[in-house]
């Protein structure tokens, strides 16, 4: 129907936000990538500047398959010792110092520059709005399963699913101590399975209610995503051991899609691992498309006799502009 990211110049990513800059102890730097990974690339830059990977602070992950921009904060390092790194695919600019880390979610949005190929005829109608479902790089391979285990304390399950040098060394001299092993990662890693899960739930959530809308079914992964035409102002849960609701059948819904997981809310309490432990949180249903812009059509030159558009628009944080570009299609 189309492709994305043929190279990594089709799909580029801006990250959106204002740093305060002052004498801080936290150094600034833009990080421009292209076929990396953002965990990756932070793990690296600390194990050249001899730091912790948590003193190496970013506001979310970008996507590998791109050219990203984004920026990270580095706890106690001079300009000097930045300018001395060297990470393959990346440029790092030194921006400046602050009094505070970049966390998760600290951004406002992210603009996007993203061409379509592999295209027959282009029928694209602009778009203001779309589902806030999470895609398929929140996913991976074995995401969602995995954080799963995590809350069911299936750790012995979890770890058969993880592909992890350091610890498979731990089970090799600690066998049977799956905890001690999931410690052996990231910390951001292992929480980010969590946040998979929750992401899936939340999809599915939202697709079961979507579904008395009429709206059009698109198939990923892990299931169907539900695009409606109609906006209204609803948010859904992303369940947690405190979970709210602010409609009834949302609620009920819910309720249902855990009895068939087999889940409860206390599973999100994990005292072997307390910091993966997650309190429910509300999300928007709808994200606005902001800026949407579409570039004129051209011959597409890596897919013979097809063509290719180029389309630009800003969304806020945590949404997905494959999602948008699921809408464009459906």
């Amino acid at each position: 129907m189309y492709i994305l990211k043929q190279i990594p110049e089709d799909f580029i990513v801006r990250e959106v936000r204002r740093l305060k800059l002052d004498s801080g102890r936290f150094a600034y730097i833009l990080v421009k990538k292209k076929l990396r990974n953002t965990l990756d690339v932070a793990k690296e830059i600390a194990k050249q500047l001899n730091l912790r990977e948590k003193q190496i602070g970013f506001a979310g992950s970008k996507d590998k398959h791109a050219i990203t921009e984004q920026y990270f904060s580095i706890e106690g390092i001079k300009e000097e010792r930045i300018a001395k790194l060297n990470i393959e695919n990346v440029a790092l600019d030194f921006v400046g110092y602050g009094k505070n880390p970049i966390s998760l979610g600290d951004l406002e949005g992210n603009e996007f520059e993203i061409v379509i190929r592999d295209l027959n005829y282009v029928n694209i109608k602009e778009i203001n709005f779309v589902a806030n479902y999470f895609d398929e790089q929140r996913f991976s391979l074995h995401n969602s399963a995995i954080g799963k285990h995590l809350i069911k304390k299936e750790f012995h399950d979890a770890m058969k699913l993880i592909d992890d040098f350091r610890a498979k060394e731990h089970l090799g001299k600690h066998p049977n101590d799956y905890i001690g092993a999931l410690k052996k990662l990231s910390p951001r890693l292992v929480l980010m399975y969590v946040h998979a899960y929750q992401s899936y739930l939340w999809n599915e959530t939202l697709a079961e209610y979507l579904r008395s809308f009429n709206g059009k079914e698109v198939a990923y992964s892990l299931g169907k995503f539900v695009f409606v035409d109609e906006k209204f102002d609803l948010e859904v849960p992303l369940i947690g051991f405190d979970t709210s609701f602010s409609d009834s059948k949302i609620e009920k819904i819910v309720l249902f899609i855990m009895e068939k997981e087999g889940i409860d809310f206390s599973d999100f309490v994990i005292k072997q691992i307390p910091e993966l432990s997650r309190e429910g949180e509300l999300r928007n249903v709808f994200v606005d498309v902001k800026d949407f812009k579409l570039g004129s059509v051209e011959d597409d030159d890596l897919n013979v006799g097809k063509k290719k558009v180029k389309v630009s628009f800003t969304l806020r944080k945590g949404s997905y502009a494959t999602i948008v570009l699921r809408k464009l299609f459906c």
